[in-house]
């Protein structure tokens, strides 16, 4: 078994109680339903919020996002609260997924880690691993 199940309904438990502010600042969760099963999931996920736009990313391999390849919209909870989003996936363009992946782990650098890309001291990220990782990930944005 591994820590995932155990962290994840963790985390969308507290992104969804009155003490969301813990982790909100970095973290919303995706709730959506299976297009098959219809079973109702909740996949927390860090993010990078511009303007009116939240951007994800996340492996490639993981199946759960491909639940959300059909749908213009979903529901996300974002700051303690249940919200209605547009939905935009891009897995075909590298470069755009590089794009959204300097974001990301330029504004949380946790989430370097997780993608296997170093940071030089100033925070930068090294090039060859956003490269690299950008081959294994997907972007997800959400539209508010």
């Amino acid at each position: 078994m591994t820590a995932w199940r155990f962290i994840n309904p963790l985390t969308s438990f507290i992104a969804r109680s009155p003490i969301h502010f813990l982790i909100t600042n970095n973290i919303l969760v995706i709730n959506f339903k299976g297009r098959r099963s219809e079973k109702n999931y909740l996949i927390p996920v860090s993010y990078h919020k511009h303007e009116n736009q939240l951007t994800c990313v996340t492996l490639r391999s993981n199946l759960w996002w491909k639940n959300l390849k059909e749908i213009s919209q979903t529901n996300i909870w974002f700051k303690g609260k249940l919200v209605k989003v547009g939905v935009h996936l891009e897995y075909t363009d590298d470069e755009n997924v590089r794009e959204n992946l300097t974001k990301l782990v330029t504004d949380n650098p946790i989430d370097a880690f997780f993608a296997n890309i170093k940071l030089n001291k100033d925070g930068i990220p090294n090039n060859e691993d956003l490269i690299h990782a950008s081959k294994l990930h997907m972007v997800l944005k959400f539209i508010l």
